[in-house]
Protein backbone atom coordinates (compact mmCIF):
# COMPACT_ATOMS: atom_id res chain seq x y z
CA UNK A 1 0.00 0.00 0.00
CA UNK A 2 3.10 2.01 0.93
CA UNK A 3 4.41 1.73 -2.80
CA UNK A 4 1.15 2.56 -4.32
CA UNK A 5 1.04 5.74 -2.52
CA UNK A 6 4.77 6.67 -3.65
CA UNK A 7 4.11 5.68 -7.18
CA UNK A 8 0.47 7.83 -6.79
CA UNK A 9 2.47 11.00 -5.30
CA UNK A 10 4.95 10.47 -8.29
CA UNK A 11 2.66 10.76 -10.94
CA UNK A 12 0.51 13.73 -9.16
CA UNK A 13 3.98 15.29 -9.14
CA UNK A 14 4.92 14.56 -12.55
CA UNK A 15 1.23 15.34 -13.92
CA UNK A 16 1.46 18.99 -12.16
CA UNK A 17 5.15 19.76 -13.73
CA UNK A 18 3.26 18.86 -17.19
CA UNK A 19 0.63 21.31 -16.54
CA UNK A 20 3.48 23.94 -16.02
CA UNK A 21 5.65 22.97 -18.62
CA UNK A 22 2.88 23.19 -21.49
CA UNK A 23 2.04 26.31 -20.11
CA UNK A 24 5.10 28.32 -20.51
CA UNK A 25 6.84 25.81 -24.01
CA UNK A 26 5.43 28.52 -26.64
CA UNK A 27 7.53 31.26 -25.36
CA UNK A 28 10.27 30.18 -23.14
CA UNK A 29 13.40 29.89 -25.22
CA UNK A 30 15.12 26.15 -22.68
CA UNK A 31 11.37 24.44 -23.51
CA UNK A 32 10.12 23.32 -27.19
CA UNK A 33 11.25 21.67 -30.07
CA UNK A 34 15.21 21.76 -30.59
CA UNK A 35 16.17 21.97 -34.46
CA UNK A 36 19.80 20.68 -35.02
CA UNK A 37 22.42 22.43 -37.70
CA UNK A 38 25.99 22.18 -38.21
CA UNK A 39 29.21 24.25 -38.43
CA UNK A 40 32.81 23.63 -39.56
CA UNK A 41 35.58 25.50 -37.31
CA UNK A 42 39.14 25.66 -38.18
CA UNK A 43 40.18 25.95 -34.25
CA UNK A 44 38.01 24.12 -31.67
CA UNK A 45 40.36 24.62 -28.50
CA UNK A 46 38.73 25.35 -25.36
CA UNK A 47 35.00 24.20 -27.19
CA UNK A 48 33.30 20.84 -25.69
CA UNK A 49 29.75 19.23 -25.93
CA UNK A 50 27.62 20.61 -23.91
CA UNK A 51 29.13 24.15 -24.38
CA UNK A 52 25.92 26.74 -24.16
CA UNK A 53 25.78 28.65 -27.20
CA UNK A 54 23.97 31.96 -26.48
CA UNK A 55 21.74 35.08 -29.12
CA UNK A 56 22.15 37.82 -28.02
CA UNK A 57 23.25 37.13 -24.45
CA UNK A 58 20.04 34.22 -24.25
CA UNK A 59 20.78 30.69 -23.74
CA UNK A 60 19.30 29.07 -27.12
CA UNK A 61 21.19 25.71 -27.26
CA UNK A 62 24.08 23.53 -26.73
CA UNK A 63 26.44 21.85 -28.76
CA UNK A 64 25.82 17.50 -29.23
CA UNK A 65 28.78 16.66 -30.76
CA UNK A 66 32.25 17.72 -31.79
CA UNK A 67 34.07 15.37 -34.50
CA UNK A 68 36.90 15.74 -36.76
CA UNK A 69 36.03 16.10 -40.05
CA UNK A 70 39.17 16.05 -42.43
CA UNK A 71 42.21 18.76 -40.70
CA UNK A 72 38.98 20.83 -39.16
CA UNK A 73 36.32 20.35 -36.65
CA UNK A 74 32.98 19.66 -37.24
CA UNK A 75 30.16 21.20 -34.62
CA UNK A 76 26.52 19.53 -34.22
CA UNK A 77 24.58 21.27 -31.80
CA UNK A 78 20.87 22.20 -31.11
CA UNK A 79 18.93 25.36 -31.13
CA UNK A 80 15.20 25.84 -29.76
CA UNK A 81 12.64 26.34 -32.22
CA UNK A 82 11.57 30.06 -31.48
CA UNK A 83 15.35 31.04 -33.20
CA UNK A 84 15.25 31.16 -36.42
CA UNK A 85 18.41 30.61 -38.83
CA UNK A 86 18.62 32.01 -42.19
CA UNK A 87 21.42 32.33 -44.78
CA UNK A 88 22.40 35.42 -43.17
CA UNK A 89 23.17 33.97 -39.62
CA UNK A 90 26.56 33.61 -38.42
CA UNK A 91 28.70 31.11 -35.56
CA UNK A 92 30.61 33.85 -33.97
CA UNK A 93 33.83 32.17 -31.79
CA UNK A 94 35.23 34.38 -29.48
CA UNK A 95 38.11 34.30 -26.93
CA UNK A 96 36.78 36.39 -23.64
CA UNK A 97 40.58 37.96 -22.34
CA UNK A 98 44.03 36.65 -22.20
CA UNK A 99 43.46 33.06 -21.39
CA UNK A 100 41.80 32.42 -24.41
CA UNK A 101 38.58 31.25 -23.00
CA UNK A 102 36.44 30.72 -26.08
CA UNK A 103 32.18 32.06 -26.18
CA UNK A 104 29.89 31.08 -28.68
CA UNK A 105 27.31 33.12 -29.99
CA UNK A 106 24.81 33.18 -32.93
CA UNK A 107 23.92 36.46 -35.12
CA UNK A 108 21.18 36.34 -36.61
CA UNK A 109 21.37 38.30 -39.20
CA UNK A 110 18.26 40.21 -41.54
CA UNK A 111 14.96 39.08 -39.88
CA UNK A 112 12.37 38.24 -42.12
CA UNK A 113 14.54 35.53 -44.44
CA UNK A 114 13.85 31.97 -44.74
CA UNK A 115 14.41 29.54 -42.16
CA UNK A 116 17.72 27.17 -42.83
CA UNK A 117 16.58 23.35 -43.10
CA UNK A 118 17.91 21.12 -40.14
CA UNK A 119 21.00 19.85 -40.50
CA UNK A 120 21.86 22.98 -42.75
CA UNK A 121 25.50 24.56 -41.86
CA UNK A 122 26.18 27.77 -40.49
CA UNK A 123 28.58 30.34 -41.69
CA UNK A 124 31.56 30.49 -39.27
CA UNK A 125 33.00 33.84 -38.15
CA UNK A 126 36.11 33.45 -36.13
CA UNK A 127 37.27 36.65 -34.77
CA UNK A 128 37.27 39.07 -31.98
CA UNK A 129 40.16 37.33 -30.02
CA UNK A 130 43.58 38.52 -28.98
CA UNK A 131 45.21 37.00 -31.82
CA UNK A 132 43.02 39.23 -33.99
CA UNK A 133 43.44 42.20 -32.16
CA UNK A 134 47.06 42.06 -32.43
CA UNK A 135 46.95 41.10 -36.35
CA UNK A 136 44.73 44.40 -36.31
CA UNK A 137 47.59 46.50 -34.55
CA UNK A 138 50.18 45.27 -36.83
CA UNK A 139 48.13 45.97 -40.16
CA UNK A 140 47.96 50.00 -38.40
CA UNK A 141 51.68 50.10 -38.32
CA UNK A 142 52.33 49.29 -41.60
CA UNK A 143 49.68 51.92 -42.70
CA UNK A 144 51.28 54.51 -40.35
CA UNK A 145 54.72 53.19 -41.85
CA UNK A 146 53.53 54.03 -45.32
CA UNK A 147 52.18 57.26 -44.49
CA UNK A 148 55.38 58.29 -42.79
CA UNK A 149 57.11 57.15 -45.79
CA UNK A 150 55.14 58.98 -47.72
CA UNK A 151 55.69 62.35 -45.84
CA UNK A 152 59.52 61.99 -45.97
CA UNK A 153 59.59 61.50 -49.77
CA UNK A 154 57.16 64.60 -50.58
CA UNK A 155 59.76 67.22 -48.20
CA UNK A 156 62.67 65.48 -50.30
CA UNK A 157 61.76 65.68 -53.28
CA UNK A 158 61.37 68.75 -55.61
CA UNK A 159 57.98 69.31 -54.69
CA UNK A 160 59.39 70.76 -51.04
CA UNK A 161 58.70 74.53 -51.83
CA UNK A 162 55.64 73.79 -53.35
CA UNK A 163 54.19 72.29 -50.04
CA UNK A 164 56.04 74.57 -48.32
CA UNK A 165 54.27 77.27 -50.03
CA UNK A 166 50.90 75.76 -49.48
CA UNK A 167 51.17 75.38 -46.38
CA UNK A 168 52.08 79.04 -45.43
CA UNK A 169 49.31 79.72 -47.39
CA UNK A 170 46.58 77.70 -45.49
CA UNK A 171 48.14 79.33 -42.43
CA UNK A 172 47.51 82.91 -43.74
CA UNK A 173 44.12 81.97 -45.14
CA UNK A 174 43.28 81.07 -40.92
CA UNK A 175 44.82 84.15 -40.29
CA UNK A 176 42.37 86.85 -42.52
CA UNK A 177 39.31 84.59 -41.15
CA UNK A 178 40.19 85.04 -37.52
CA UNK A 179 40.87 88.61 -38.32
CA UNK A 180 37.45 89.02 -40.28
CA UNK A 181 35.89 87.24 -37.21
CA UNK A 182 37.50 90.10 -34.97
CA UNK A 183 36.23 92.59 -36.58
CA UNK A 184 32.26 91.78 -37.60
CA UNK A 185 32.17 91.19 -33.86
CA UNK A 186 34.22 94.04 -32.55
CA UNK A 187 30.85 95.04 -30.24
CA UNK A 188 29.75 91.99 -29.06
CA UNK A 189 33.39 91.68 -27.32
CA UNK A 190 32.95 95.18 -25.69
CA UNK A 191 29.85 93.84 -24.44
CA UNK A 192 31.33 91.11 -23.34
CA UNK A 193 34.61 92.41 -21.10
CA UNK A 194 32.01 94.99 -19.83
CA UNK A 195 29.90 92.87 -18.54
CA UNK A 196 32.50 90.92 -17.17
CA UNK A 197 33.48 93.93 -15.15
CA UNK A 198 30.21 94.23 -13.79
CA UNK A 199 30.54 90.50 -12.30
CA UNK A 200 33.97 91.32 -10.46
CA UNK A 201 32.50 94.47 -9.19
CA UNK A 202 29.47 92.83 -7.84
CA UNK A 203 31.49 89.87 -6.62
CA UNK A 204 33.83 92.26 -4.76
CA UNK A 205 30.73 94.24 -3.47
CA UNK A 206 29.08 91.01 -1.82
CA UNK A 207 32.45 89.55 -0.40
CA UNK A 208 33.30 92.90 1.15
CA UNK A 209 31.86 92.31 5.03
CA UNK A 210 31.52 96.36 5.27
CA UNK A 211 28.78 96.78 2.60
CA UNK A 212 25.20 96.43 3.73
CA UNK A 213 22.84 93.61 2.51
CA UNK A 214 25.96 91.87 1.13
CA UNK A 215 26.83 87.99 1.58
CA UNK A 216 29.52 88.38 4.02
CA UNK A 217 27.49 90.67 5.92
CA UNK A 218 25.02 88.22 6.20
CA UNK A 219 27.48 85.44 7.32
CA UNK A 220 29.52 87.75 9.57
CA UNK A 221 26.29 87.97 11.79
CA UNK A 222 25.76 83.89 12.16
CA UNK A 223 29.21 83.96 13.57
CA UNK A 224 28.38 80.63 15.49
CA UNK A 225 27.10 78.76 12.42
CA UNK A 226 30.34 79.50 10.82
CA UNK A 227 32.71 78.61 13.85
CA UNK A 228 30.79 74.97 13.66
CA UNK A 229 31.43 74.92 9.67
CA UNK A 230 35.23 75.99 10.98
CA UNK A 231 35.10 73.48 13.54
CA UNK A 232 34.13 70.51 11.28
CA UNK A 233 36.57 71.77 8.61
CA UNK A 234 39.07 71.55 11.15
CA UNK A 235 37.72 67.50 12.08
CA UNK A 236 37.32 66.64 8.29
CA UNK A 237 41.17 67.46 8.35
CA UNK A 238 42.35 65.45 11.47
CA UNK A 239 40.25 62.23 10.29
CA UNK A 240 42.11 63.10 6.53
CA UNK A 241 45.33 63.10 7.91
CA UNK A 242 44.62 59.88 9.68
CA UNK A 243 43.87 58.34 6.73
CA UNK A 244 46.66 59.52 5.26
CA UNK A 245 49.19 58.12 7.98
CA UNK A 246 47.25 54.59 7.61
CA UNK A 247 45.72 55.20 11.60
CA UNK A 248 42.74 53.31 12.29
CA UNK A 249 40.90 50.51 10.37
CA UNK A 250 39.94 52.27 7.07
CA UNK A 251 43.28 53.66 7.17
CA UNK A 252 45.18 50.73 6.77
CA UNK A 253 43.01 49.57 4.27
CA UNK A 254 43.83 52.32 1.87
CA UNK A 255 47.84 52.81 2.97
CA UNK A 256 48.77 49.63 4.06
CA UNK A 257 49.63 47.36 1.12
CA UNK A 258 49.60 43.90 2.31
CA UNK A 259 45.72 44.68 3.55
CA UNK A 260 45.03 45.82 0.23
CA UNK A 261 46.76 42.94 -1.37
CA UNK A 262 44.49 40.34 1.21
CA UNK A 263 41.55 42.35 0.01
CA UNK A 264 42.40 42.26 -3.52
CA UNK A 265 42.86 38.39 -3.14
CA UNK A 266 40.14 38.00 -1.32
CA UNK A 267 37.38 39.31 -3.81
CA UNK A 268 39.56 37.73 -6.77
CA UNK A 269 38.94 34.31 -5.29
CA UNK A 270 35.12 35.71 -4.61
CA UNK A 271 34.92 36.54 -8.11
CA UNK A 272 36.06 32.99 -9.34
CA UNK A 273 33.79 31.18 -6.52
CA UNK A 274 31.08 32.64 -8.03
CA UNK A 275 32.40 32.39 -12.13
CA UNK A 276 32.34 28.63 -11.10
CA UNK A 277 29.00 28.84 -9.88
CA UNK A 278 27.61 30.23 -12.32
CA UNK A 279 28.94 27.89 -14.84
CA UNK A 280 27.54 25.08 -13.33
CA UNK A 281 25.01 23.48 -15.13
CA UNK A 282 22.62 20.62 -14.00
CA UNK A 283 20.19 17.94 -15.39
CA UNK A 284 17.49 17.13 -13.35
CA UNK A 285 15.46 13.67 -13.73
CA UNK A 286 12.46 12.01 -11.90
CA UNK A 287 10.95 8.80 -13.26
CA UNK A 288 7.95 6.56 -11.59
CA UNK A 289 7.09 3.19 -12.39
CA UNK A 290 7.16 -0.43 -11.47
CA UNK A 291 8.75 -3.86 -11.14
CA UNK A 292 8.32 -7.25 -12.58
CA UNK A 293 9.09 -8.60 -8.91
CA UNK A 294 9.18 -5.99 -6.58
CA UNK A 295 6.50 -3.35 -6.90
CA UNK A 296 6.30 0.37 -6.85
CA UNK A 297 9.80 2.43 -7.71
CA UNK A 298 10.60 5.71 -8.27
CA UNK A 299 14.03 7.28 -9.16
CA UNK A 300 15.06 11.26 -8.75
CA UNK A 301 18.34 12.05 -9.97
CA UNK A 302 20.01 15.17 -10.27
CA UNK A 303 23.33 15.69 -12.53
CA UNK A 304 25.79 18.41 -11.68
CA UNK A 305 28.33 19.52 -14.92
CA UNK A 306 31.00 22.16 -13.71
CA UNK A 307 32.79 21.64 -16.56
CA UNK A 308 31.00 19.49 -19.96
CA UNK A 309 33.36 17.12 -19.63
CA UNK A 310 32.49 16.08 -15.67
CA UNK A 311 29.35 15.71 -14.15
CA UNK A 312 28.54 14.63 -10.28
CA UNK A 313 25.18 12.48 -9.79
CA UNK A 314 23.11 12.59 -7.03
CA UNK A 315 20.08 11.05 -6.12
CA UNK A 316 17.68 8.97 -4.04
CA UNK A 317 15.80 5.47 -5.34
CA UNK A 318 12.41 4.40 -3.50
CA UNK A 319 11.94 0.85 -4.26
CA UNK A 320 12.09 -2.84 -2.47
CA UNK A 321 14.83 -3.64 -4.82
CA UNK A 322 17.71 -3.69 -1.86
CA UNK A 323 20.13 -4.83 0.52
CA UNK A 324 18.10 -6.52 2.95
CA UNK A 325 19.03 -4.92 6.86
CA UNK A 326 19.10 -7.49 9.33
CA UNK A 327 18.43 -6.95 13.08
CA UNK A 328 19.04 -9.29 15.40
CA UNK A 329 18.61 -9.60 19.22
CA UNK A 330 18.48 -12.28 21.92
CA UNK A 331 15.43 -12.82 24.62
CA UNK A 332 15.64 -14.78 27.67
CA UNK A 333 12.58 -16.23 29.48
CA UNK A 334 12.31 -17.97 32.77
CA UNK A 335 9.97 -21.24 33.65
CA UNK A 336 9.78 -23.33 36.53
CA UNK A 337 12.14 -26.05 34.96
CA UNK A 338 14.80 -22.64 34.20
CA UNK A 339 15.58 -19.97 31.53
CA UNK A 340 15.97 -20.18 28.01
CA UNK A 341 17.51 -17.87 25.62
CA UNK A 342 16.48 -17.28 22.21
CA UNK A 343 18.18 -15.62 19.18
CA UNK A 344 15.18 -13.46 17.29
CA UNK A 345 16.53 -12.31 13.84
CA UNK A 346 14.22 -9.78 11.78
CA UNK A 347 14.48 -8.80 8.07
CA UNK A 348 13.99 -5.31 6.65
CA UNK A 349 13.93 -3.55 3.80
CA UNK A 350 15.85 -0.39 2.86
CA UNK A 351 13.28 1.04 0.99
CA UNK A 352 15.48 4.12 0.43
CA UNK A 353 19.04 4.45 -1.12
CA UNK A 354 21.38 7.14 -2.28
CA UNK A 355 23.42 7.53 -5.73
CA UNK A 356 26.64 9.51 -5.21
CA UNK A 357 28.93 9.08 -7.94
CA UNK A 358 31.53 11.01 -10.32
CA UNK A 359 31.76 10.91 -14.29
CA UNK A 360 33.12 12.14 -17.27
CA UNK A 361 32.13 12.45 -20.69
CA UNK A 362 34.14 11.54 -23.57
CA UNK A 363 32.31 11.89 -26.83
CA UNK A 364 29.44 10.04 -26.72
CA UNK A 365 30.97 8.12 -23.95
CA UNK A 366 30.35 8.91 -20.54
CA UNK A 367 31.89 6.59 -17.43
CA UNK A 368 30.76 6.90 -13.69
CA UNK A 369 31.75 5.04 -10.47
CA UNK A 370 30.69 5.60 -6.83
CA UNK A 371 27.49 4.79 -5.16
CA UNK A 372 24.85 2.92 -6.91
CA UNK A 373 21.60 2.68 -4.62
CA UNK A 374 23.79 2.85 -2.11
CA UNK A 375 26.48 0.26 -2.59
CA UNK A 376 29.33 0.50 -4.25
CA UNK A 377 29.50 0.01 -8.39
CA UNK A 378 30.49 1.55 -12.06
CA UNK A 379 28.10 2.57 -14.56
CA UNK A 380 28.81 3.27 -18.12
CA UNK A 381 26.50 5.23 -20.53
CA UNK A 382 26.38 5.58 -24.36
CA UNK A 383 24.29 8.83 -25.88
CA UNK A 384 23.40 7.08 -29.44
CA UNK A 385 21.29 10.64 -30.29
CA UNK A 386 22.05 13.51 -27.24
CA UNK A 387 19.11 13.84 -25.44
CA UNK A 388 16.82 11.82 -27.15
CA UNK A 389 18.08 8.00 -26.63
CA UNK A 390 20.67 6.76 -24.00
CA UNK A 391 21.73 3.23 -23.23
CA UNK A 392 23.90 2.55 -19.95
CA UNK A 393 24.56 -0.87 -18.13
CA UNK A 394 25.41 -0.80 -14.13
CA UNK A 395 27.39 -3.14 -12.04
CA UNK A 396 27.17 -2.70 -8.27
CA UNK A 397 26.66 -5.47 -4.99
CA UNK A 398 24.05 -4.85 -2.55
CA UNK A 399 26.69 -6.62 0.01
CA UNK A 400 25.66 -9.63 0.62
CA UNK A 401 27.05 -12.98 -0.65
CA UNK A 402 25.51 -13.33 -4.17
CA UNK A 403 26.77 -12.74 -7.01
CA UNK A 404 27.31 -8.47 -8.29
CA UNK A 405 24.29 -6.90 -9.55
CA UNK A 406 24.28 -6.47 -13.37
CA UNK A 407 21.33 -3.89 -15.14
CA UNK A 408 20.95 -2.83 -18.54
CA UNK A 409 18.88 0.34 -19.17
CA UNK A 410 17.51 1.74 -22.41
CA UNK A 411 16.15 5.65 -22.20
CA UNK A 412 14.33 7.55 -24.93
CA UNK A 413 12.93 10.83 -25.49
CA UNK A 414 9.29 10.57 -25.79
CA UNK A 415 7.83 14.70 -26.02
CA UNK A 416 9.83 17.22 -25.16
CA UNK A 417 10.86 16.72 -21.85
CA UNK A 418 8.85 13.49 -21.24
CA UNK A 419 10.82 9.83 -21.32
CA UNK A 420 10.46 6.14 -21.01
CA UNK A 421 12.84 3.84 -19.08
CA UNK A 422 13.37 0.15 -19.39
CA UNK A 423 15.77 -1.91 -16.83
CA UNK A 424 16.82 -5.47 -17.11
CA UNK A 425 17.37 -6.22 -13.41
CA UNK A 426 19.87 -8.55 -11.87
CA UNK A 427 20.77 -10.19 -15.55
CA UNK A 428 23.65 -12.41 -13.93
CA UNK A 429 20.91 -13.89 -11.18
CA UNK A 430 19.10 -16.62 -12.78
CA UNK A 431 16.43 -16.67 -10.05
CA UNK A 432 16.02 -13.00 -9.23
CA UNK A 433 15.65 -11.29 -13.25
CA UNK A 434 12.97 -8.96 -13.51
CA UNK A 435 11.91 -6.02 -15.63
CA UNK A 436 11.38 -2.51 -14.55
CA UNK A 437 9.47 -0.16 -17.01
CA UNK A 438 9.07 3.78 -16.12
CA UNK A 439 8.16 7.28 -17.19
CA UNK A 440 8.99 10.33 -16.13
CA UNK A 441 11.26 14.01 -16.76
CA UNK A 442 14.04 14.98 -17.31
CA UNK A 443 14.78 18.55 -17.77
CA UNK A 444 17.75 21.32 -17.53
CA UNK A 445 18.46 23.90 -14.70
CA UNK A 446 17.53 26.62 -17.38
CA UNK A 447 13.66 24.88 -17.78
CA UNK A 448 13.50 24.96 -13.88
CA UNK A 449 14.52 28.56 -13.37
CA UNK A 450 12.33 29.45 -16.16
CA UNK A 451 9.29 27.49 -14.84
CA UNK A 452 9.69 29.13 -11.41
CA UNK A 453 10.09 33.09 -13.18
CA UNK A 454 6.53 32.37 -14.92
CA UNK A 455 5.18 31.07 -11.44
CA UNK A 456 6.35 34.25 -9.51
CA UNK A 457 5.33 36.49 -12.32
CA UNK A 458 2.10 35.25 -12.39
Amino acid sequence: MNEFKVGLFALAAIAAVSVMSLRITANKATFGRYITYKAIVNDATGIYARTTIRVAGINAGRINEIKLEGTRALLEFELTEDIVITAKSTLRLKTVGFLGEKYLDIALGEPGLERLPEGSFIQVYEGGGIEDLAKDASEVMVDVKEIIQKVNASFSNENTENVLQEILQNVQEATDSIRRISVQNEQKIHDLIANVDRLSAQLARETDANEMDSLMSHLKKTGPILDDARALVADLRVIMSDLKDGKGTIGKLIRDEDVVDQVSETLSGVNRLMNRINNIEADIEVFTGANSNRGARTDFNVDLYPAPERFFRLGVVSSQYGPALIDERQVTTADGTGTTTQTIREQEKDKLKFNLQIGRRVQKWGFRAGLIESTGGFGIDYHFLPQSFLVSAEAFDFGNDDNMIVRLITEFRIWNIFYARFMAEDLINDDRRSVTGSVGLRFSDQDLAALIGLMTTR
